[in-house]
């Protein structure tokens, strides 16, 4: 929806939001987490695999990025057909293998509640043996399926917003009778939000969820904060759909969960 696209200000915008990598040309990935994970007051990112439910009921997660958030430096090798990993921080050593119940803590044995597992590349690790044995609380959000684990020890809240949301094509109609591109110059495409800057600043990276509509992933993705608009002021967020004007109408307007990402 970019209303005023070009000039000196939104160059000097979309070179800054590059700059930091923020921006990629494939920003827009589908990702509905099963289970979400926040620490303190970030959500953590998951690129590519993603927490789950295990037989169990346990929650799994990609052992890099919720540990890093923690602290901790990671080293792993392999040890004939399955994984060791080994957790360092200031204040503990934590050693797992892939397909084991049994885990070390600072020289002395363990058993966790479920095994962790090594699949298509990534090491997935109960999130509730990691909080427990980094003495970190987790408490759960049920209406967001989000885990919260409170590093700092304290309580923290689910840390998104609700937001109303529209969407919109690549129309000229509805972009100020330019063509496809967002206020930054970069082509739409899925993954494109028009937001307020005041609100959400642009460049923003998002994880989006709670909408409904066949032409978007099914129960969230990523998302971001590129474009603008006349009409999208406060708490709305406008997501670009490559469908037809005719048929975005459908959409109409949605009640959403937005989560700020920290890079």
């Amino acid at each position: 929806m970019n209303i005023a696209l070009k000039g000196l200000a939104s160059l000097a915008v979309s070179m800054t939001v590059l700059a930091g990598g923020l921006f990629s040309p494939l920003h827009a990935n589908a990702a509905e987490m099963e289970v979400k994970v926040q620490v303190n007051d970030d959500l953590v990112q998951f690129p590519d695999a993603q927490p789950f439910l295990d037989n169990n009921h346990f929650t799994q997660v990609p052992v890099r990025f919720v540990t890093e958030k923690l602290g901790y430096a990671l080293h792993w090798e392999k040890d004939g057909d399955k994984i060791k990993v080994t957790l360092n921080n200031e204040k503990h050593t934590i050693t797992l293998i892939s397909g084991e119940k049994e885990a070390v803590i600072d020289n002395t044995p363990v058993e966790m509640d479920t095994h962790a597992e090594f699949q298509e590349g990534r090491v997935y690790v109960p999130l509730r043996f990691i909080s427990e044995a980094s003495d970190v609380p987790v408490q759960w959000d049920a209406s967001s399926n989000l885990a919260i684990l409170n590093k700092d020890g304290n309580q923290h809240s689910p840390d998104y917003q609700e937001f109303e949301a529209t969407a919109y094509s690549a129309d000229p109609a509805e972009n100020g009778g330019y063509a496809a591109f967002d206020f930054m110059g970069n082509p739409l495409m899925l993954g494109t939000v028009a937001v307020d800057p005041s609100v959400i600043p642009l460049g923003s990276k998002l994880y989006i969820e709670g909408y409904s509509f066949d032409g978007l992933p099914a129960g969230g993705m990523y998302a971001y904060a590129t474009d603008t608009g006349g009409s999208v002021k406060g708490n709305h967020l406008d997501i670009f759909i490559p469908a037809s004007k005719e048929s975005l109408k459908q959409f109409g307007i949605q009640k959403i969960k937005v989560y700020k990402l920290s890079e």
